[in-house]
């Protein structure tokens, strides 16, 4: 499943869960005359109608089970995410390696040719500086002295 998807469930998921919470809660609190969780005390509580009370108690469990299964998917779902970073991780550092090994080939290319380039350069520079030399060498005359 593509991250995108996982990214989109994963916030219908949470709108669900909070959409609930506060349901509940806002149910529990009118039940209860009270406005936040700060006023719940045990009086409050032990006040209450029993069947008010009853089900309270039924829906939290029922709210807290979701909670926890969600939780259990959130998890999963970050391992999934985490597994398929970490393969995206391995799979740039083999491209780099490749990239690396393919630039070390084409310099170690371009270092022959330059070394076969100035060697035959060398080579025919010295040939003509011979040449040269040993025109000049005959053109003159040798002197001679007593």
């Amino acid at each position: 499943m593509c991250t995108s998807t996982k990214d989109a469930q994963h916030q219908e998921m949470q709108k669900l869960v909070k959409n609930n919470c506060v349901s509940f809660l806002d149910k529990a609190f009118n039940g209860l005359g009270i406005t936040s969780t700060g006023q719940l005390t045990t009086a409050i509580i032990l006040n209450a109608r029993q069947d008010e009370t009853a089900v309270l108690l039924r829906e939290s469990v029922f709210l807290i089970n979701s909670l926890v299964r969600h939780m259990t998917d959130y998890k999963n779902t970050s391992h999934s995410v985490g597994a398929e970073l970490i393969e995206a991780q391995k799979t740039i550092i083999k491209l780099q390696s490749e990239l690396l090994s393919l630039k070390e080939e084409q310099l170690e290319g371009i270092k022959t040719t330059v070394q076969t380039s100035v060697a035959s350069t060398v080579k025919e520079e010295f040939k003509s500086y011979s040449a040269a030399v040993q025109g000049n060498v005959k053109e003159k005359p040798v002197s001679q002295t007593v």
